[in-house]
Order: C-alpha cells, then structure tokens, then sequence
C-alpha cells in the first residue's frame, strides 16, 4: 500500500526530529530542581487521602508559551497535560491533548500563532492533598475530568491526578485480592465437586456470587452503542481533529479499503504532529497514526482490558462494540 510505505518513511524521519526535540527540553528541564518536589517525596501521605494517590508531577508553563512550545514540552515529557501558573507560580490554567486537538488543530488554528492563555482551561477546579480520595475520584468521573490538580495546604502545587494511572494503581490492588479470591474459589469448587448435590444451598449460592463478582462487568456492558469515528489514510490531521471534536471522542479509526489499518488520538495530535513541526492540513493520518492497534472481545472483563490496554490501543472485536 503506498500509503502505508509513506506512513514508514515518513515516521523515521518524523521520529528522529521529535528525539532531538526532547533531548534537548529534557536537558533544559534537568537543570531545574524543584524543592517542593523533594519535599513531596519525604512526606508521609495519611491513608484514604488525594496523596496517598500519589499524584504525578505536573509540568508547569507560562500563559504566554505559544501552543507550539507547550506542545515540544509535552512531547520530551510524554505527556498529554501540563498546568499553567502565573506570575506567582499559582494555578492559572490547564492545557491537555484534548485541547490541543479540539481548540487548535480541529478549529483550524496554527500552533505557533496562539498562546496557552488564549487556549487553556482558565481556574480549574483542584483538589487538596488532604482531600478524601474517593471524594476526588467521584468528581473526576461525574465531571468527565482525566486530570485533577492538587494544591498543598499552602495553595501550592502538589502534582496532578491522571484517573487512567489511579485505576491502574488500582488494578494492582484488585488483583492482588483477586490472587486470593481464586485461591477461595478453587477449593469451594473443590468441595462443591465432591459432594455434589448433598452440599448445602448457602454454599451453593456463595459459591456462584463469588464466581460473578470475580469475573467482573465485561466490555460490552459498558458500551454505548454508537458507531466509532472513522477516516480513511488519506484524511488530513486537521479533518481528523475536526471529526473528533464534533463527536466528542479522542480516538479516530483509520481504514483503508474497508479495514481497520490504525488508531489516531488527541495524544498522536501533540506528540507526533504539533511538537515536530508537521503541518495538520496538509499532513495525512496515515503518517501519524499507530498501525495495526489489538482488538479485544466483547466479553472480555473490564479489569483485563486495563491490563491489556495499560500501554496500548485496543479496540473492541465487533462493529458493534464501537
């Protein structure tokens, strides 16, 4: 496919530009040492609040740091946030892929022409270090909110919650309980095996609820039902971007000749267009995109998905699912 040969050309090229970007961003940020982030590290974090979340460190920008810049910053980092501070180094703002794509590229706008305070999210809503945890958690997900800035008791910046790292946090939990469970489970059913039908209800019925609550909710029970946003190879980034925000998702599924040949995301805008410098009108998907992304079944539970999906794209197996 010429398409798909130009997409491997043009991604080594791309790829050896956005390294030298972030090496040497990277080294301009390695120069600065943050106080408040080695303070963050000796302090003890009471169970059940924000900081025993273990918020990440967040990137911080002025207001006037073109789109572009940001962009760069968030690529040597590989991130997809990074919060906007004032003169007095307080939260002014918050900047993240979703903006990029939706505010920037999508509207037709050039990175280099606008700055972060034209774009940004202005006083987001932060949580305290001494937050409840769950209270934290529930707002991010009644409010859509991926990040959640958090303030020490000074009105400091502490770091940021991302929700996807606090459900992979977790996952590790869940499953270290469910390494357990199984144990449980097996010799029930050992027990359930050797006296058949004698063994009494109850145990049957613990048996079985045990058996559901380990398999968990699967994917397909928390599918909308609505089709996927879709584009060819040859769609521009800009028309991608548009697509997105017009149907409110960070992904597009790229096909060609009727088949699913890639993923593009909000993150894939920042990283591998806005940051090395490519132009979203006249740069096509295809050469941004990441090829041949897994699949996953509709019956698969969702704590597998995270697992699988911890470092990946994965699409549900079945148009469906979309």
């Amino acid at each position: 496919m010429p398409g798909y040969r130009e997409f491997v050309m043009n991604s080594k090229i791309d790829g050896l530009r956005v390294q030298a970007i972030r090496r040497k961003i990277e080294s301009d940020l390695n120069k600065k040492k943050h106080t408040a982030a080695r303070a963050r590290q000796t302090r003890k974090a009471p169970p059940g609040t924000v900081l025993a979340l273990r918020p990440s460190p967040a990137l911080q920008i002025k207001p006037n740091t073109t789109v572009a810049d940001a962009a760069q910053l968030m690529a040597a980092k590989r991130e997809d946030c990074v919060l906007v501070t004032d003169e007095d180094d307080r939260i002014a703002g918050i900047f993240t892929a979703k903006d990029l794509a939706f505010r920037v590229v999508g509207a037709g706008v050039k990175a280099r022409d606008v700055t972060i305070a034209e774009i940004m999210t202005k006083n987001p809503l932060c949580a305290r270090t001494d937050t409840s945890a769950t209270d934290a958690l529930n707002l991010m997900v009644t409010k859509g909110f991926r990040h959640l800035p958090v303030m020490d008791e000074n009105q400091d910046i502490s770091g940021i919650l991302d929700i996807t790292k606090c459900f992979y946090d977790a996952m590790e939990k869940l499953e270290r309980a469910y390494s357990s469970s199984r144990k449980l489970y097996d010799a029930l059913e050992g027990v359930q095996s050797e006296l058949g039908s004698s063994q009494p209800q109850q145990i049957i019925q613990y048996v079985e609820a045990l058996r559901q609550k380990m398999s968990g909710p699967t994917l397909e029970s928390v599918l909308t039902g609505l089709p996927p946003t879709t584009v060819n190879v040859r769609t521009t980034v800009k028309e991608a971007a548009a697509l997105m925000k017009e149907n409110h998702t960070t992904a597009v599924l790229v096909q060609d000749q009727g088949s699913i040949t890639g993923i593009f995301t909000s993150k894939d805008v920042v990283l591998r267009v806005i940051a090395p410098g490519l132009d979203p009108a006249t740069c096509s998907v295809v050469r941004v995109m990441t090829p041949h992304p897994d699949f996953a079944p509709m019956d698969m539970s969702i704590q597998a998905a995270l697992r699988k999906m911890h470092g990946e794209h994965m699409l549900m197996h079945d148009w469906k699912a979309y």
